[in-house]
């Protein structure tokens, strides 16, 4: 049996592109979910803490609750039940310097927790560190910044209110609608 932590880095890494990554759909929904809905169960509840001891594994730990929560619970409040515990391995690898020993297309990942956040510190965090990366991967940089700007401007993700059950302001609607 392939190691988990193993599968979840070769399933993101070799078997899909980037494109990929940032396009999704129902198909690729549907394919984490049937791989690794049990995997983000257990990495939620805290069962594989353990691999956050290594870059590699704290990147996978961070892949599934991260951007496969985003997968396989695409609409849901249950997407982002996880973001917090994602950002906190993200800010915590940082400061040992774990994102240094990947590779720049897994650094990324080890940092969109952060572009992911409702909370402008960690918007600050996602900028500085996309910004280092903008020789590789300018596209990212773009998109930090627009997810901050967002934060800035309504001091959270105006797209995940009916998600997450908020109401939106009428900035809000304008911006969804816009």
């Amino acid at each position: 049996m392939n190691d988990p932590q193993d599968e979840v880095l070769n399933f993101w890494f070799r078997e899909l592109t980037p494109q990929d990554w940032f396009k999704g759909g129902e198909a690729l929904d549907a394919l984490v979910r049937g791989r690794f809905a049990d995997l983000h169960r257990q990495a939620g509840a805290g069962m594989l803490d353990d691999w956050a001891a290594t870059p590699l594994g704290r990147l996978g730990l961070i892949l599934l609750l991260d951007q496969f929560s985003r997968h396989i619970h695409r609409d849901t409040a249950a997407a982002f039940e996880t973001d917090v515990r994602a950002q906190q391995l993200a800010v915590e690898g940082m400061a040992m310097g774990m994102d240094e020993k990947l590779a720049f297309g897994q650094r990324q990942f080890f940092y969109m927790p952060l572009m992911h956040a409702e909370d402008p510190q960690l918007q600050a965090m996602s900028i500085e560190r996309f910004t280092a990366l903008r020789d590789f991967a300018q596209d990212v940089l773009q998109f930090a910044q627009g997810h901050k700007g967002e934060i800035d401007r309504f001091g959270r993700f105006p797209h995940r209110n009916e998600a997450l059950a908020r109401t939106s302001s009428e900035g809000e609607r304008a911006f969804i609608d816009g």
